[in-house]
């Protein structure tokens, strides 16, 4: 995940600087009746890089619920402190590459439930063949931008003035030496 961290055992790291700084987080970990399950369900419903990722938001934050609270609309999902760590996730971790991918996602996801209901005829078959041109073009653009998210790379959180270790320090150099190749 982007913003926090979590353990194999599925856990929040307590001492993780992106959830303590954030006086939001803050609020969700210490809150009645929300705590550190509550903060998953932030973290997987928001992060660009959660596992839900590929589902709707509403798909997203039903699936979530489910897995997290074993029920499809969790009570704590119109928490104003809740809502509150939401828009905090999103505004920190924003990325216009991320938000374009997302609405392209959408439109073609639009699309191919508009053709799933189209009745198709002699009438429609042309509108049918201009909604796949459309869609065509659709996609050669949304693989432009997932290349151009690849190109950018894996991000990176930022860090401090703290000097490399001995091993970033030789990865660094390796693929510098590679690139320069």
């Amino acid at each position: 995940m982007y913003l926090v961290n979590i353990n194999r055992a599925g856990d929040i790291y307590k001492d993780d600087d992106g959830v303590i700084l954030v006086p939001e987080f803050q609020e969700v970990l210490n809150g009645e009746e929300l705590g550190q399950v509550a903060m998953k369900w932030v973290a997987l419903v928001c992060d660009y890089e959660s596992p839900y990722r590929h589902f709707t938001e509403s798909e997203r934050k039903k699936a979530v619920s489910k897995d997290l609270y074993n029920t499809y609309k969790w009570k704590g999902e119109k928490s104003p402190k809740v809502l509150a760590a939401l828009d905090k996730y999103k505004q920190l971790q924003f990325d216009p590459l991320d938000e374009q991918l997302i609405a392209f996602n959408k439109k073609i996801t639009q699309f191919t439930t508009y053709m799933n209901n189209m009745h198709i005829d002699e009438d429609t078959a042309e509108g049918l063949q201009k909604i796949m041109i459309g869609i065509e073009k659709i996609y050669k653009t949304r693989q432009t931008l997932v290349d151009s998210i690849e190109r950018r790379g894996e991000r990176q959180k930022i860090a401090g003035d703290k000097q490399l270790s001995f091993l970033e320090r030789r990865k660094e150099i390796q693929e510098q030496s590679r690139d320069s190749a």
